[in-house]
């Protein structure tokens, strides 16, 4: 099983949880936080294919040959790639947390947070925008399917048993 398939396992994992619908006021830094791990993990999906999957001669010319594709595929080149840099490379973007995918905020005493002070919200995934207004889910769930796609290719190419669970 290629590393990478399980990698995007996991983050299918993480967007199960960040889109379960629990209506329990959560510190918005949780809500966040999640978002940012996955954006973070559907772009490593690639790199963790390029540079663990890709460990001999054949593999690693499939690679070369197949990443000036994927980067063209919008759902890489306009959401993947464009947002992870705006989080991790400029500290931009994040959740709009005046969507209505928050309900009310309310402040709590927490003696664990700087301030011991938290910001707890609950949450809708399903009505919750980006900074740039975008629905988040759909942008998740498309790249999720884009590198389900590119990696069951791969596997194909490289006579290797899918073991996905998704």
């Amino acid at each position: 099983m290629l590393v990478a398939r399980a990698q995007l396992d996991f983050v299918r994992d993480l967007v199960a949880r960040f889109q379960q619908d629990d209506s329990m006021m959560r510190p918005v830094a949780d809500f966040q936080s999640q978002y940012v791990a996955i954006v973070a993990l559907l772009r490593s999906v690639g790199h963790v294919f390029a540079n663990v999957d890709c460990h001999d001669a054949a593999r690693r010319e499939y690679s070369r040959e197949q990443w000036p594709i994927w980067r063209r595929d919008p759902i890489f080149s306009e959401f993947i790639e464009p947002t992870r840099n705006a989080l991790l490379k400029e500290f931009q973007g994040g959740l709009e947390l005046r969507s209505e995918g928050f309900g009310p905020m309310a402040v709590v005493v927490d003696p664990t947070m700087p301030g011991n002070v938290a910001h707890v919200a609950s949450f809708d995934a399903r009505e919750v925008r980006d900074r740039l207004g975008r629905p988040v889910l759909p942008n998740f769930h498309a790249a999720i399917a884009f590198w389900d796609r590119c990696l069951s290719q791969a596997e194909a190419a490289f006579g290797e048993a899918r073991a996905s669970r998704g």
